[in-house]
């Protein structure tokens, strides 16, 4: 399913300078090991009693969001900040444990894209709430370094702000060398990493991998497709889907 609003505006394939990319949820299916990682620590902390951790929760709170708004007082009134910093190092500790035995998918026409772009001299960079030990992790899984090297990274949290705040997608601007936003994309699956880019005035296309395209919508994806192979994709940048 694609769902594009009648506002729907990308920059053609021939004028774009720079693509930025979201993650977890864009570049790869990690949501599963993340939610499982959460389960287990909320399952053993009592939040989300008695039913335990749902899907619907974990889209709705979870998803895309940085450590400092999801490890809260809201969530766990009887810890101090500090334990609860501690207990997101622990949960992202899990997470990479977890990853060397978890598949990692790449999605789908993501390396044809790349390709695509790199051809076309399109500067690229990852933009992420993930920590960067998680971030590097699974890039070097993926094996995309050589389309997000050290300079093409940048962590929410080593920004004044984190998603869904504008500061890691100018920054993101600022790495690829770009002073406007004018032939800029974004890609991102979740609204508080949609609502970034909008905030930094960046075009965004939503991937649904785990949000719906209303939800995507809402927060100001102009298009929103089921992944990077999808020829609505390619017609927004006025291109034909590559092999």
């Amino acid at each position: 399913m694609t769902t594009r609003t009648l506002s729907a505006r990308l920059p053609p394939l021939s004028t774009l300078e720079g693509v930025l990319f979201d993650l977890d949820g864009t570049l790869c299916d990690s949501d599963p090991v993340h939610f499982e990682v959460f389960d287990d620590m909320f399952t053993a902390h009592g939040v989300c009693a008695p039913t335990g951790l749902t899907h619907d929760f974990f889209t709705a709170h979870i998803a895309g969001r940085a450590n400092v708004d999801i490890f809260t007082e809201a969530f766990y009134p009887n810890l101090t900040p500090a334990e609860r910093e501690a207990l997101a190092e622990d949960k992202e500790r899990a997470f990479r444990e977890k990853l060397l035995s978890r598949e990692l998918p790449k999605a789908n026409g993501l390396d044809a894209l790349l390709r695509t772009l790199d051809m076309s001299g399109v500067k690229t960079c990852v933009v992420t709430n993930a920590p960067r030990a998680n971030a590097e992790a699974m890039l070097a899984r993926l094996g995309l370094r050589e389309y997000f090297g050290e300079d093409r990274l940048v962590i929410g949290s080593e920004c004044a702000r984190a998603k869904p705040n504008p500061d890691p997608y100018l920054e993101g601007l600022k790495r690829i060398g770009l002073t406007s936003s004018e032939k800029c994309v974004a890609f991102e699956d979740s609204p508080a990493g949609a609502r970034a880019a909008v905030a930094a005035n960046i075009p965004v296309v939503g991937i649904l991998s785990s949000q719906n395209a209303e939800a995507l919508i809402s927060a100001g994806c102009a298009l929103c497709v089921k992944d990077f192979a999808a020829p609505e994709l390619f017609d927004a940048f006025g291109a034909t889907v590559p092999e």
